[in-house]
């Protein structure tokens, strides 16, 4: 219990998150009126992965960039494009991670439609 006399506050947290990301970290507001108690979960979760030891911070960036554009959410995207940039990932490297993303997508296409060409091939 005395851990979480000394925990930040919800409020807090937010603005700890903004000033992180350098703007206002809008879905976690909007999170925080919805469900309060997420967004120390939230932030720990972050803290969590980033203090894993055997991939170095600036992959660990670049990975969320590319789930983020992978799953379509332009809006992570963003933020994660920021916060990589933020703590020194250069430019170049999150151009080579998106291009990276839409390979690894693009070929996906062929895995998807496997069932469907074999079906074709065997009709040759």
């Amino acid at each position: 219990m005395e851990n979480q006399k000394n925990a930040p506050s919800v409020e807090q947290i937010l603005k700890m998150m903004a000033a992180n990301l350098g703007e206002e970290p809008t879905p976690m507001v909007q999170m925080s009126k919805l469900i309060p108690e997420w967004i120390p979960r939230q932030a720990q979760e972050r803290k969590f992965v980033f203090d894993l030891p055997h991939i170095p911070e600036k992959y660990k960036h670049l990975i969320m960039i590319a789930a983020s554009t992978a799953v379509g959410c332009h809006l992570c995207t963003e933020t994660f494009i920021k916060l990589a940039q933020k703590a020194g990932t250069g430019k170049e490297e999150i151009g080579e991670t998106l291009l990276a993303t839409r390979f690894a997508l693009a070929s996906t296409v062929f895995a998807t439609a496997l069932e469907g060409m074999e079906h074709l091939n065997k009709e040759s």
